[in-house]
C-alpha cells in the first residue's frame, strides 16, 4: 500500500498542529506520539482507563508518555503566549483618518460600531473606534464574530468598556474563534458552564467585583480539566491554610498537580490525600508550617519571598 493513501482517510477528518508534531519527532519518543494521534482521533476529554485500555499501556507507559506530552504542550503554550504578548505590544497605531474612512466605507466595520455604540451606551470616540479597527483589522475578527461577542459581553457583565471589549477578543482569538459557528459553540458552552464557574468565583471570594481575564480563563481552564466547583473550594482552603495569601498562581499549581495524578472531585482528591478532609476553613493569623507542605509548595514559597524582597530592594 502506497503511504500517499493515508492523506485522504476515509473517516471522519483530525487536523493536528504541526508545531505540536514538529516538537513530538524531535524528542522521538513513539508513546507520546501514538497518545497525540489518541487524542486528536478521539476529541473529548481524555480518559486515563480507557485510553490505557485502547492503547495497551501499562500505567508507567501511560503516565511516561503524558508526562512528556505535557512537557511538550507546556513549553508550546509558553511560546504561543509569548508570541501573543509581542503581538498585543505591537498594535498599529492607525490615524484619525484610515478611522474616518474604514467606518464610512466598510459596511461591516460600521455595523462593529454601530453595535458598539448600543452596547456601551454612548457615541463611539475615536480610542474606541480605534480599538475596534485594531480588533477588526490586525486581530482579523469577521465583523459578525465581533458583533457576537459585543452581545455576550453586554448579556454577561455589568460594567463594559473598550479595554473589555479587547481583552474579550485576545480570549476569542487565542480561543480560535474566527467564524460564527465558532462563536455560537463557544458562546453555547459558556452559557451552559455559568452556574458552575459563578459557583468556583463565590469559593475564590470574588464577590461585589469583577473577576479578572486570569481569573475567568482559570475557571473556565478548571470546568476543562473536569474539577467540580467544591474541588476549587478545597484547593481555595489549602491556598489559605498553606500559604496564608490569595495567589492565583498557586491555585493553578494546586489543581494542575491533582490533575497530573488523575483525580478531579472532592472524593477523588480526599482518596489519595485523606489529610484534606480535615483542612480547616481558610485562616489568615498564622505562618504556613512547611512540615506538611509538598515539595513544589516548598519551591513555590521560597521563589514568592526572593521575588517579594526583589520588589522591596527596588522601591
Amino acid at each position: 500500500m502506497s503511504l500517499t493513501s493515508l492523506l485522504l482517510p476515509d473517516g471522519e477528518l483530525r487536523v493536528i498542529r504541526c508545531d505540536i508534531a514538529d516538537k513530538i519527532i524531535s524528542c522521538g519518543d513513539g508513546d507520546s506520539a501514538l497518545l497525540y494521534l489518541y487524542v486528536v482521533k478521539t476529541g473529548t476529554r481524555l480518559d486515563d482507563t480507557t485510553a490505557m485500555r485502547e492503547l495497551n499501556f501499562s500505567k508507567d507507559r501511560y503516565e511516561r508518555a503524558v508526562f512528556t506530552l505535557n512537557s511538550l504542550l507546556i513549553e508550546q503554550q509558553a511560546k504561543d503566549e509569548t508570541v501573543n504578548e509581542s503581538k498585543k505590544a505591537k498594535k498599529p497605531n492607525y490615524t484619525s483618518n484610515e478611522l474616518r474612512l474604514a467606518r464610512n466605507d466598510d459596511h461591516k466595520f460600521s455595523a462593529v460600531c454601530d453595535t458598539a455604540e448600543d452596547v456601551l451606551g454612548t457615541f463611539l470616540k475615536d480610542k474606541d473606534i480605534r480599538s475596534l479597527y485594531m480588533i477588526y483589522d490586525y486581530l482579523g475578527l469577521p465583523a459578525e464574530v465581533i458583533i457576537e461577542l459585543l452581545s455576550y459581553l453586554k448579556r454577561d457583565r455589568e460594567k463594559i468598556d473598550r479595554h473589555t471589549i479587547e481583552r474579550e477578543a485576545y480570549i476569542w482569538t487565542d480561543a480560535g474563534i474566527y467564524t460564527h459557528a465558532d462563536a455560537q459553540k463557544y458562546l453555547e458552552k459558556m452559557e451552559s458552564q455559568k452556574p458552575l464557574i459563578e459557583s468556583i468565583f463565590k469559593y475564590m471570594n470574588i464577590i461585589g467585583r469583577e473577576p479578572s481575564v486570569k481569573e475567568r480563563q482559570f475557571a473556565s481552564a478548571c470546568l476543562d480539566k473536569g474539577f467540580t466547583p467544591d474541588a476549587v473550594e478545597l484547593a481555595v482552603n489549602r491556598m489559605y491554610t498553606n500559604i496564608e495569601r490569595y495567589s492565583l498562581n498557586y491555585l493553578k499549581k494546586v489543581l494542575l498537580s491533582w490533575h497530573e495524578k488523575g483525580v478531579h472531585t472532592v472524593s477523588e482528591i480526599t482518596t489519595i490525600e485523606p489529610e484534606m478532609k480535615k483542612l480547616p476553613k481558610p485562616v489568615q493569623t498564622f505562618e504556613p508550617k512547611t512540615d506538611r507542605l509538598e515539595d513544589w509548595e516548598i519551591e513555590w514559597l521560597e521563589d514568592f519571598e526572593r521575588r517579594k524582597q526583589k520588589r522591596n530592594q527596588e522601591k
